[in-house]
Order: C-alpha cells, then sequence, then structure tokens
C-alpha cells in the first residue's frame, strides 16, 4: 500500500512537468535590469527626468526607458567614435620643442605633399590641394612674405556671400599663400595651397618669415617625424 502523501506528491512531480511550453509558463513578476548598452563611448552621461527617454549615449534615471545602441544596417559597419574637440596647442608637445635654426617647406604638387623640415630633419608632412589646371600654383624658390592666422580672400567669396577664410595663411608669392582648407586629395584650388587643420596650424607656429618655400612640380614628400632622437624612422 503507497502511502497518499507519496502519490499526491508525485502526481504534483508530474503535472509540472507536464506543463512545460510558453503558454502554460507562469507570469514572470520579478524585475530585471535592461542590459548595459555596449554602444561606443559617447558624451559625459546626464540623467533624463522621471518618465522621459534619455538621449543616446545618456543614462535614463530608474523608471524611464533607455533608448538602445543604434544597429548599422546590413553590410555596413558601426562607424567609429570620434571626439569632437581636437588636440589644443597647449597639450600638444611638439609645439614645445625648440624652434630649428634652419627651417623649410617643400610643396610637391605632382603627388600633392608637403614636408616641412627644421635643421636637416623632416619634422612635418602630410597632404595639399595646390591650383588646378585653369588655376595653377606657381613653381620655383620663394620665402614666406607674411603671416597672417585670421587671412580673408580679397577676391573669392563663399557660399554666404563672404570673403573666403584662409586660416594661418603664409604668403609666399604675390595673391599666393599657404593656408588652412578643404584637402579633397586632388589639385582644387585657385592657386593658393591648401593643407589640413592640423597640419596649417603647427606649420604656422613652426615656420617664420623669410624662411624659403620651394613648390616642385615632382617628388613626393618623406615621413615626418618630431622625435627623430626618441622614435627614429627606419
Amino acid at each position: 500500500m503507497h502511502n497518499p502523501r507519496f502519490l499526491l506528491l508525485l502526481l504534483a512531480v508530474v503535472g509540472a512537468s507536464m506543463s512545460g511550453g510558453c503558454a502554460h509558463q507562469a507570469l514572470d513578476t520579478q524585475v530585471r535590469p535592461e542590459p548595459a548598452n555596449l554602444g561606443p563611448v559617447g558624451p559625459a552621461v546626464v540623467a533624463a527626468p522621471m518618465g522621459e527617454s534619455a538621449p543616446v549615449g545618456e543614462s535614463a534615471p530608474m523608471g524611464a526607458s533607455a533608448p538602445r545602441a543604434e544597429v548599422p544596417p546590413a553590410g555596413e559597419s558601426a562607424r567609429p567614435w570620434k571626439p569632437a574637440v581636437l588636440v589644443k596647442p597647449e597639450h600638444d608637445l611638439r609645439y614645445r620643442l625648440p624652434a630649428g635654426q634652419r627651417r623649410a617647406l617643400t610643396i610637391f604638387i605632382g603627388s600633392q605633399t608637403f614636408e616641412y623640415v627644421e635643421d636637416g630633419q623632416v619634422f612635418l608632412s602630410g597632404r595639399v590641394s595646390s591650383g588646378t589646371a585653369a588655376h595653377p600654383t606657381p613653381k620655383g624658390e620663394f620665402r614666406v612674405l607674411n603671416k597672417d592666422i585670421n587671412k580673408r580672400s580679397g577676391k573669392y567669396t563663399n557660399g554666404l556671400d563672404e570673403n573666403t577664410p584662409m586660416p594661418y595663411s603664409l604668403q609666399f608669392s604675390g595673391p599666393y599663400f599657404v593656408h588652412e582648407g578643404w584637402v579633397p586629395g586632388y589639385a582644387d584650388s585657385h592657386g593658393c595651397v591648401r593643407l589640413d587643420y592640423e597640419d596649417a596650424r603647427l606649420l604656422y607656429d613652426r615656420i617664420r618669415v623669410g624662411d624659403p618655400v620651394t613648390i616642385k612640380a615632382a617628388g613626393a614628400a618623406r615621413p615626418g617625424n618630431a622625435w627623430p632622437d626618441v622614435f627614429p624612422i627606419f
């Protein structure tokens, strides 16, 4: 004779095992935290008011829903996050190095590159955008005639009908300047030589009025290295 309590316990266990499946599962009332947002590092954490969703990259307070990380379309990779603030000169150690005694700038039209040399070492090199075939950049031997950090064009205007900005300008011949501007990877200017922002800013800080500027049709810039004694280029 089986124990009645044993039979009841056995029936309860068998009944529980046969009631599987989503439709038969008991309601789970346990509150679980949302999975952590593993998206790219964004701005500082700022809490949204109670009942509102926090912007992407920010944390939502208790009770508010935080948006999920944006998923790129199929076949595309997520773009890496880039800081909006560029390195300031006071944080760039290259600005603290003593100026060389002999300084020279060379522009290579064919390869759309430049190199800046101090005391025989290539201190800085990078991309340029020189004049088009209709507005060629003059070639030859020149010198820095003037420096103007906030230069504007006296002839050309931008989309706002303002004189086109030419920041960090180095005049080397008449209306021709080396300055910061759009560098698309090919000759695109009206005769000036455009540099990327970081290159133009550092070059403007290092070079002096009277330093030689050479514009060549052929050739290519060598790699730049402001720390040859610490990080030699092999």
